[in-house]
């Protein structure tokens, strides 16, 4: 099994999941609001990448952000804006011949799209590879196509490198929301010309068989689009 390190960025606490082989991708991977960076150590261990570095930053996401009155712009300052800095910030600290990628479960997933319509528009100078996003929903959906359009054929080419995936559960009792969510976002990602973007509903499954059934999407996904081994 790859080693694990732990460091401190200032308050940020991050793991570090080594590759066993040649290093040829970096991915952040961002836990779900009451999820722990030790869940994200779990997780992409079981995906056993040997040229994949993993990088789980410990996050802290806002109480209310779900509750009456509060509106998506507060939660793209308050959560996702934030959060995806550090992304950036932990991604340029790669080296520059290494694939970047980033992927999350929940809240982490929706920084991960965030943070990849964000480098589309050029927000960032890093632009991800690939994208994972498990549970999550696309903030500002209905306004990415326009965005892009705007930014015309500087945030088209960058959008047209991405590649990303998408799932979301069907009367989950694990993953208690509607997988419109994932299908809302799929179709506004599509339509605004990003590079390819596949999207999956998980069946309705146990904890167990879920944690199996998205560990093996996500592992069969990165061995099509990376060159892994």
């Amino acid at each position: 099994m790859a080693a694990s390190g732990s460091r401190n960025r200032g308050d940020v606490l991050d793991s570090v999941v080594q590759p066993k082989g040649e290093h040829r991708v970096t991915i952040v991977w961002l836990h779900d609001k009451d999820e722990h960076f030790t869940d994200s150590v779990q997780f992409v261990k079981k995906l056993n990448r040997k040229n994949v570095k993993w990088i789980c930053p410990s996050l802290v996401f806002p109480d209310s952000w779900n509750k009456p009155g509060y509106k998506i712009n507060q939660y793209v300052r308050e959560a996702l804006y934030p959060t995806a800095e550090l992304v950036n910030k932990l991604s340029l600290e790669e080296p520059e011949n290494v694939i970047k990628g980033v992927g999350g479960f929940g809240m982490g997933a929706a920084v991960a799209l965030h943070f990849a319509t964000s480098c589309a528009l050029n927000h960032y100078p890093i632009n991800p590879r690939v994208v994972v996003a498990i549970s999550g929903w696309l903030a500002k959906a209905w306004s990415v196509k326009n965005s892009i359009e705007f930014y015309t054929l500087v945030a088209k080419s960058r959008a047209a490198l991405q590649s990303i995936f998408l799932t979301h559960g069907i009367d989950d009792p694990v993953v208690p929301h509607s997988c419109s969510c994932g299908e809302e976002a799929a179709a506004s990602l599509i339509n605004a010309g990003f590079g390819e973007v596949r999207f999956l509903p998980l069946a309705r499954f146990g904890p167990t068989a879920h944690e199996i059934n998205r560990s093996e999407m996500v592992k069969s996904w990165l061995e099509e689009k990376l060159p892994l081994a």
